[in-house]
């Protein structure tokens, strides 16, 4: 796992490591800018698009991804369509990336679930304007650049839960079932679409499988189960039974992993609504600054 996740690693390139940041060599250090910024699309808007459906992944020990992960995998299954979407109406807004309603339909009408004939969510990376709070977007090469380290993330994501209900699924071998219900979770199936409009070059868009969200009204509700800082639940008490047992288990999975790992990888960052999970982080340092103003580091595993 250890050798595979370095294999993982991206040749050092400012602009694909830290695309809001340029670095200054006569000063030694790196600024924050409002630069590359694209061209942005407003309200309803039909483009045509090159989808990169992102296949499932499993975890098989001797079969682990060792390549940076690249759109041009083999795995990896085009399609040419048409993407609607509503970049007016906002369906969630994260500290990074803004989410709309959409609508895949791919050239022949060719059916491909769970992205076709159904609601979508569309999203693209945001950084907020200094001046007038206005939210600025990514020029598109940094955008897919961005995008596909999100891919990356949701891969390595869906292998490290894998490898959680494996060793469940042993342990429940040798010792029988838990009296604990084990809540049946995946992530949300993904593409990248790469707008072939000539005006919008390059410019591209996360497509992920919607998440029903019933605002209140039932389950399921988007919830975030548990965050970067520490492995301890932030749900709220006012919310559903199942989700407090979904913060749970996945407080479970990240010490499982962690552990299997031989201290070397955990998912943080959980977050969904029902048994769908969305927009993971990977983490290979237990040490988190103690707060968000103090250079203190704690090892968030002995919290």
């Amino acid at each position: 796992m250890s050798a595979a996740l370095r294999g993982q690693q991206r040749v050092i390139d400012v602009a694909n490591m830290a695309p809001y940041c340029m670095f200054y060599p006569t000063l030694d250090s790196f600024y924050i800018t409002d630069f590359p910024i694209c061209t942005q699309v407003k309200g309803d808007a039909s483009l045509q698009c090159r989808f990169y459906e992102i296949p499932v992944a499993e975890y098989i020990a001797d079969d682990l991804p060792d390549n940076i992960f690249d759109l041009n995998d083999e795995n990896i299954r085009v399609y040419s369509g048409m993407l609607n979407v509503n970049l007016l109406g906002l369906a969630g807004k994260g500290k990074f990336k803004t989410a709309h309603p959409g609508w895949v339909t791919l050239d022949g009408g060719e059916d491909l679930p769970p992205f076709t004939n159904k609601r979508v969510c569309v999203k693209q990376f945001y950084r907020e304007r200094e001046n007038n709070g206005g939210i600025a977007r990514l020029d598109g090469r940094y955008e897919l650049s961005a995008l596909v380290t999100e891919c990356n993330c949701i891969q390595w994501g869906s292998i490290l839960l894998d490898l959680t209900y494996k060793f469940i699924m042993r342990e429940i071998e040798r010792r029988g079932c838990p009296k604990l219900p084990i809540p049946d979770l995946r992530y949300t199936r993904v593409m990248v679409a790469i707008v072939q409009e000539t005006l919008l070059k390059e410019k591209a868009y996360l497509v992920e499988e919607w998440i029903d969200n019933d605002e209140g009204k039932g389950e399921p509700q988007f919830c975030k189960y548990i965050n970067n800082r520490l492995p301890a639940s932030i749900v709220p008490d006012s919310a559903p039974a199942s989700a407090h047992n979904i913060a749970e288990f996945l407080l479970f999975s990240q010490h499982v992993q962690w552990q299997k790992m031989i201290k070397g990888v955990f998912v943080s960052d959980y977050q969904g609504a029902g048994g769908l999970l969305t927009d993971p982080q990977i983490t290979s340092n237990p040490y988190v600054p103690t707060s968000m103003t103090s250079s203190r580091l704690t090892d968030i595993f002995n919290y």
